[in-house]
């Protein structure tokens, strides 16, 4: 009979091959687990967003946590300091980001890489019906938010308004807290950058009502000159109950990641969002008829390698200022 000692020899190995066992799967399932920042909960961009990862996750390995956030000004400090795996960005931020300029200049992310475009997003900015504003130079002085503290949208007021030379007295908050002081008048308006009908436009708007503030073909041109990666964008009439056309600008919106983030994951996750983007597009409108050319044509800073490989496959031909230095 074997003693208590030698039965105990006898289970170790079996105890540390059962550990060895449990602990690949804890750090497989650590590497299959991968995070996006948002953008705050309540808005399109939000559920847009969500159901590309939706779709991700169920067609890979990858299982992607959508992770609030204040926006893509957030997300790419965010991702400069390697706390996310990828970020919902814009044409914009990730210019400025990857090149060190602008908003980037003290926190540059030469790093930084395209994924792929979701949607074109276009700014809106509102006033209180009663507020007797009708134009962007009735806001000078006026108590107004520029968008989601945080967010692509902040900044981009920030530039426009910079060279309409219009001059408000900025009221930084998030949206719900922005819409919030519109509905108790303690704001005269508020913008976003996002995809209409804005559902926190449309709830404002049925408490007091709202109008759009329109651009005019000369204000266009004097802002679209200084800013090339803003493009002139229509909010149809009734896009929000009783409210008349608005002229307004629009930027591309997606997804970036670091270089650092494994070739073969981002070829896995760009692969598999174009192959099912019926199924994005179906649930999130704005997404219907984006294809993979939309992103080369419109790519404002390096694609990321695994992503071009899978653009590649498909037989794009890829701009050379857009291949990553890790490509070439």
């Amino acid at each position: 009979m074997k003693s208590l000692v030698q039965k105990s020899r006898l289970l170790i190995p079996a105890s540390i091959l059962a550990f060895g066992t449990l602990t690949s799967a804890v750090v497989q399932a650590q590497e299959d687990a991968l995070n996006i920042g948002a953008v705050p909960t309540g808005t399109g961009w939000f559920f847009g967003i969500s159901e590309g990862a939706r779709v991700i996750s169920a067609n890979t390995p990858y299982e992607i946590t959508v992770r609030e956030t204040g926006g893509t000004r957030e997300n790419a400090i965010r991702l400069g300091r390697d706390e996310l795996d990828l970020a919902f960005t814009e044409a914009l931020v990730g210019y400025e980001q990857y090149n060190g300029i602008g908003r980037f200049e003290d926190t540059p992310n030469e790093n930084v890489r395209l994924v792929y475009w979701i949607a074109p997003s276009t700014m809106h900015w509102a006033v209180r019906q009663d507020a007797e504003i009708s134009t962007f130079e009735d806001l000078a002085g006026e108590r107004f938010n520029p968008s989601s503290i945080g967010g692509g949208g902040e900044y981009i007021t920030e530039l426009v308004f910079d060279i309409l030379g219009v001059e408000p007295d900025f009221q930084r908050m998030r949206i719900d807290d922005a819409a919030e002081g519109v509905i108790d008048g303690r704001l005269v308006g508020f913008s976003y950058n996002g995809i209409p009908p804005i559902p926190a436009f449309t709830e404002v708007h049925s408490s007091r009502p709202l109008q759009l503030l329109s651009l005019s073909e000369e204000q266009l041109e004097t802002v679209t000159a200084e800013l090339p990666f803003l493009s002139p964008s229509i909010i149809p009439a009734d896009t929000y109950r009783g409210m008349e056309e608005a002229t307004s600008l629009g930027i591309y919106m997606g997804v970036s990641a670091n270089s650092s983030l494994d070739d073969d994951i981002v070829y896995d996750i760009t692969k598999a969002y174009w192959e099912n983007h019926d199924q994005v597009s179906a649930s999130f409108a704005p997404a219907k008829g984006m294809t993979p050319q939309d992103v080369i044509d419109n790519a404002t800073f390096p694609i990321h390698a695994g992503a071009l490989r899978y653009y590649q496959e498909l037989g794009l031909e890829i701009p050379e200022d857009v291949i990553p230095p890790e490509a070439r």
